[in-house]
């Protein structure tokens, strides 16, 4: 029995690593493989944002499709779905076929996290903030390769060949949802999934508010951190504003994934309050390092301190968000990976004209707002943690 929770949860962290380095690696070069089949850059930009379009409406049925389907079938079927999306486009010879493809890989893509996540919740029992902060660990180190390896392999193995390996990549997790057992409640114990989202509405909205902001400011990062750094002369070139604005994100990453096995502990402790007025401050507070002292060695710098926000806003809404009954778990983390799409959606274009207004100064601004305003959620959040009697008044037993 120990062996086969031991395989369980090494399966549970392959699927996070690969699950997620599909929607990391690509991240940064579907643009320029948009443009190499001959897109403008106005349609390698839509391209590269049609994962998202599709993927907002998409993770509201992912949610409802893991609690009535299972968590297994649909880690099995999302996997499955991603493996082929990633290396069909290998195989698109057109913007057209591309576009498609990047639209279809959204449908499965989508069901992924809520599955994996959910089960992580179902199998915490008492522990549940040190169960997220470890495999959310996991997540933020594929995210960190994906990104940060991306650009290096296409150069030097091409596009056609980097499709291939991801594919094998992400169906390397589709076998280790094999070893997985299902965990969701007996349909003839479940009540509505409507009623578990009501009986979890505080915890539910106060990780549905962090989650956003947190993504809102992080959107503010991606859309304008690169003209920012540029209009101020930290960056020479349009080139090197890039370089710098993967650097700081992928800088942020790799900080943030001790910070979220400690966070995860913490909350198992009673210590959600805390952690979140610090993590606020660490999130706004790198800013105003950076804007004392503009410059390569202090954007590394705020955005060490800002991995560490990350880690506890990112820990504490999924966190919250998996308070709610394994019934309608699937269906919190859902509406988490909506939530999460919409906040980089409004982040982004918002960013644009808060450069355009007032340079480093007024994004900076920008960035540091939004995780302030998360922590209203306070007001509403449980601050109890989820223990063992808990967890098994609101599930019943597990299949």
């Amino acid at each position: 029995m120990a062996g086969g929770v031991d395989r369980a949860k090494l399966a549970l962290g392959i699927i996070g690593f690969v699950g997620i380095m599909d929607t990391a690696f690509l991240m940064g070069i579907i643009s320029p493989y948009a443009e190499a089949l001959g897109a403008s850059k106005p349609q390698a930009g839509l391209i590269a944002g049609l994962y998202s379009m599709v993927a907002i409406p998409a993770s509201l049925l992912a949610g409802v499709v893991v609690d009535k389907v299972g968590r297994k079938k649909s880690m099995m079927l999302g996997l499955a779905w991603d493996t082929l999306s990633v290396y069909a486009y290998g195989l698109a010879s057109t913007v057209q076929q591309l576009a498609l493809v990047r639209g279809i890989h959204a449908v499965g893509g989508s069901l992924v996290y809520p599955a994996f996540m959910a089960s992580v919740g179902d199998r915490s029992g008492g522990r549940l903030g040190s169960h997220v902060g470890g495999y959310l660990a996991v997540v933020a180190a594929s995210i960190a390769v994906g990104t940060l390896a991306s650009a290096g392999l296409v150069a030097t193995l091409g596009f056609s060949w980097v499709f291939r390996i991801l594919a094998l990549i992400v169906a390397s997790g589709l076998l280790a949802a094999l070893a997985v057992e299902e965990t969701a409640p007996a349909e003839r114990e479940r009540p509505s999934i409507l009623e578990g989202l009501k009986a979890a509405k505080g915890d539910l909205a106060a990780g549905l508010i962090l989650v956003f902001t947190l993504y809102m400011s992080f959107g503010m990062i991606v859309g304008g951190l690169g003209p920012a750094l540029r209009d101020a002369g930290i960056a020479a070139t349009e080139e090197r504003a890039a370089a710098l604005t993967g650097m700081s994100i992928g800088i942020a990453t790799l900080v943030s994934i001790p910070f979220l096995v400690a966070t995860g502990r913490l909350f198992d402790r009673g210590n959600l309050a805390p952690v979140l007025v610090a993590s606020a401050a660490a999130l706004s507070g790198s800013q105003l390092l950076l804007l004392a002292n503009p410059g390569t060695a202090s954007l590394a710098a705020a955005y060490s301190i800002y991995g560490i926000g990350l880690a506890g806003y990112m820990a504490g809404n999924t966190y919250l968000v998996l308070k709610a009954p394994p019934h309608a778990r699937g269906s919190a983390v859902g509406l988490q990976q909506m939530v999460n799409i919409v906040g980089v959606a409004v982040g982004a274009p918002l960013a644009g004209l808060l450069v355009k207004a007032g340079g480093l100064t007024l994004l900076a601004t920008g960035i540091a707002v939004p995780p302030l305003l998360g922590l209203a959620s306070l007001r509403i959040a449980s601050p109890a943690p989820l223990g063992p009697g808990d967890q098994a008044s609101a599930s019943g037993r597990f299949t």
